[in-house]
């Protein structure tokens, strides 16, 4: 599985050689996203928050945070879900950084990381790629992707469209541990979103799967 974990570094190396206007420079990439979304769907309800910002711009150090709940609309608390994925990550050149951090899940309670990632992020088109290795506890290789497109169609008004991929292989055990992927597809007013949603959710070796469609407002903070 080592192969996966290698790939996953080409992957991200390729990224950096394509043409997207990132310069090796502090004052380009300088990411600020703060939002929170909240999606009311057929089966459950679903809050995720995210913070991504540079904050000691002179050393290009920055924090990525994203947490999520979610809960099924039964009173049952067992169904019930927290993850939290927070990172420092040092910017060395077109958008590439390197990381370590730690994930907090409802089910596994902590464990730490290091890895890469590379972001992209303009007014229309943002980026997020991070492969990473979990040691602490259990050894793990985890992808996560986050592409946002919003292009602009009239003053104050955007088309919102995002996708977000995750997935944990466990090498303990050589099986899928976790993944999802969360589509949203709407429209923007000023720092308001809001569309429709879909959410799919992978657990275990068994890849048990939870589906949920429904709507999303978003705030920009």
């Amino acid at each position: 599985m080592n192969k996966i974990y290698f790939l996953s570094i080409l992957i991200v190396a390729a990224f950096s050689t394509q043409n997207l206007h990132a310069q090796d420079s502090i004052v380009n990439f300088n990411p600020k996203t703060v939002y929170v979304e909240e999606m009311i769907g057929d089966k459950r309800q679903f809050l995720q928050v995210m913070v991504n910002k540079v904050f000691v711009e002179k050393k290009k150090i920055g924090l990525l945070s994203i947490s999520s709940y979610a809960a099924d609309y039964k009173d049952n608390p067992g169904n019930n879900e927290f993850q939290n994925t927070s990172l420092i990550y040092h910017h060395l050149f077109k958008g590439i950084s390197i990381n370590s951090g730690a994930s907090f899940t409802s089910i596994e309670g902590l464990e730490n990381f290091v890895g890469l990632q590379y972001m992209y992020q303009r007014k229309t088109l943002s980026i997020i790629y991070m492969p990473s290795y979990y040691f602490s506890r259990s050894q793990k290789i985890s992808n996560f992707a986050l592409l946002e497109y919003k292009p602009s169609f009239k003053k104050n008004w955007s088309v919102y469209s995002r996708l977000q991929l995750h997935y944990n292989h466990d090498l303990d055990n050589g099986n899928h541990f976790r993944s999802y992927v969360y589509s949203r597809l709407g429209l923007t007013y000023k720092y308001f979103g809001f569309g429709l949603a879909y959410n799919y959710d992978s657990y275990g070796a068994n890849k048990n799967a939870k589906n949920n469609y429904g709507v999303f407002l978003k705030i920009d903070l």
